[in-house]
């Protein structure tokens, strides 16, 4: 069983944790990496802003539609139910504990309309009306297949819609490296983080695998965001709490490792 699989009952004894990950279960962007501090509720502050962040890239306006895809508590989609009005957002989750969790925490407001789903993000429900906006947060590296997701949104998408994907993009230079490392050690870094409802293997692509996928599904990419520098400070919490949970160090060293030589990038990429 996964460490985020059991969270919400770890929230009754942990109120720091719960401030961390109650509503995000997402890197952290801070804008000047040096003065983060390491604490979980700086992490939490850090995770609010990276969805802050994605909400500001997409221009997203009142009155729009948006699906979040792999939602997890829903923290984008309450940020969205905040800021803007007459909205119609639905978030869809792969695991059920966390969509009803959502749906007890997150009220609509501003004349919003939310809806929280369980399913699948590569088989979609059918819905009343397209999109304006897609959205993935750091979760696409866990879903069955980057091609079918793309399809499935597309087939939701308006003609004038974007996708908005947040990912780890893998530098070319280390693809066949990497392909051991994700089978080997990053699958089970998920797996145990996660739990196994996310996935039992992990798969990190490059920008060129991106735009085929893109080109195939009736998409184009239209801008690239680089906040590598900016989500650094993330592993000094993360990586404590797999080495605390799991005793596995060189998982959890691992990916940072990567991520500060440039090799795994994080980034922004909108679809068009």
């Amino acid at each position: 069983m996964g460490y985020f699989d059991t969270l919400i009952d770890k929230f009754a004894k942990d109120q720091e944790l719960e401030q961390a990950f109650g509503k995000h279960i997402h890197w952290g962007y801070w804008e000047i990496p040096s003065t983060a501090i390491g604490t979980l509720t700086d992490f939490a502050i850090a995770a609010n802003n990276l969805s802050q962040l994605v909400i500001q890239t997409a221009q997203i306006t009142d009155g729009v539609t948006i699906l979040d895809a792999g939602c997890g508590f829903g923290g984008t989609i309450s940020l969205l139910n905040e800021s803007f009005s007459n909205l119609n957002l639905s978030g869809v989750n792969i695991d059920n504990a966390q969509v009803e969790r959502a749906r007890e925490v997150i009220k609509p407001q501003n004349n919003n309309n939310i809806q929280f789903i369980n399913a699948d993000a590569c088989d979609l429900p059918d819905f009343r009306e397209s999109f304006d906006y897609a959205i993935a947060l750091e979760c696409i590296f866990a879903f069955p297949s980057r091609k079918i997701f793309f399809q499935q949104v597309r087939k939701n998408l308006k003609s004038s819609g974007r996708l908005i994907i947040v990912d780890f993009i893998i530098n070319p230079q280390i693809s066949q490296f990497w392909s051991w490392f994700e089978i080997k050690i990053l699958s089970r870094l998920i797996t145990d983080t996660y739990g196994s409802k996310a996935t039992n293997l992990v798969k990190f692509i490059g920008i060129k695998e991106y735009e085929k996928v893109a080109n195939q599904t009736g998409f184009k990419l239209e801008k690239v965001i680089d906040i590598n520098k900016n989500v650094q400070p993330t592993y000094r919490v993360i990586n404590k709490l797999i080495v605390d949970n799991f005793n596995d160090w060189i998982t959890a060293k691992g990916l940072e490792i990567f991520s500060q030589f440039n090799l795994i990038n994080y980034q922004i990429l909108i679809f068009q």
